[in-house]
């Protein structure tokens, strides 16, 4: 488990990498509470991963910032607590393809990681015929949607309750890409910023 003094570390690097282009920083943004983040769990009957946790506490996530970029920073991708959803039953359309490329084995697109991280609502989903049921919808949040992308592709991030992975979800291509830990997503935004700096800074 990362401890708060590596997230913080992290989060700064980040913030250094954008320290020119305040808009995407995230410096500003206060983290939660204890009492925000039980209220959360209490809501969506879940508990977040410990390393999720230390994130939060530091830099809340914020409003969406509009499409047009793609550079994949949880400074700017990451929403407010407030925000989070659980994947299976607020996003119908995008979660129905999800299991439908997990059950059909000729989809390589769909992260073999998911179907462990996602087991009840897999197992459900192929006892009802592949399927969206009442009994789908009824089982406890797996899967989180914890974050928006910037850019045309309709991205989403979503955090595996179980494992405490971070997926990116392109919803129109399908594709659901393994991220890893807050600290990967950390490291895999920061090439990304540095290949789009000059366009970032016409912003």
């Amino acid at each position: 488990m990362a401890s708060s003094s590596t997230v913080t570390d992290l989060w700064n690097e980040i913030n250094e990498a954008l320290r020119d282009l305040p808009k995407f920083q995230n410096e500003h943004v206060p983290g939660v509470s204890d009492e925000d983040i039980k209220q959360l769990e209490s809501k969506l009957q879940i508990q977040l991963p410990k390393d999720i946790r230390e994130v939060i506490k530091i830099h809340n996530g914020r409003k969406h910032i509009e499409f047009g970029l793609s550079f994949r920073s949880p400074t700017t991708d990451l929403l407010p607590i407030s925000e989070w959803l659980p994947y299976e039953v607020e996003n119908e359309d995008f979660s129905y393809c999800l299991f439908q490329c997990l059950v059909n084995k000729k989809y390589a697109n769909a992260n073999k990681n998911l179907e462990e991280d996602a087991q009840e609502h897999f197992k459900a989903f192929r006892e009802a015929d592949n399927k969206i049921t009442e009994k789908f919808r009824s089982l406890p949040c797996e899967l989180l949607i914890i974050g928006q992308g910037m850019d045309d592709y309709a991205e989403q991030y979503i955090l595996s309750i179980r494992s405490g992975k971070i997926y990116v979800a392109v919803h129109n291509i399908p594709e659901w890409q393994l991220i890893g830990t807050f600290k990967d997503w950390v490291k895999k935004s920061l090439p990304y910023i540095k290949q789009q700096y000059k366009e970032i800074k016409t912003e």
